[in-house]
C-alpha cells in the first residue's frame, strides 16, 4: 500500500533505492499524486517477461509529509 511505503520513506535519508515490483508500482502511485519526487525507470523486455529495474525515491513533498501527519501508522 503506498501510504505504509510513504511511512517506510520517512524514516530513512533519501535518496533511496527501491527494488521489490510492487514498491516501485507503490513509488509510482506516491509519485504521480504528488507525494514524493523520483526516478523510476521504464521495465526493460526480457526473454520471460518484463524486468523493473529500481525506482529512485529522491524526496518527499509537502504534501506528501502532510498526509503522513493525516494518516499516521496505526
Amino acid at each position: 500500500m503506498p501510504i505504509i511505503l510513504l511511512h517506510r520513506l520517512a524514516e530513512h535519508d533519501l535518496p533511496v533505492a527501491v527494488n521489490h515490483g510492487s514498491d516501485v508500482d507503490a513509488v509510482r502511485v506516491l509519485s504521480l499524486a504528488g507525494h514524493v519526487k523520483a526516478s523510476i525507470p521504464k521495465p526493460v523486455r526480457t526473454l520471460d517477461g518484463y524486468d523493473q529495474p529500481p525506482a529512485t525515491v529522491i524526496a518527499i513533498t509537502s504534501l506528501g509529509h502532510s498526509m503522513i501527519k493525516r494518516f499516521p501508522r496505526r
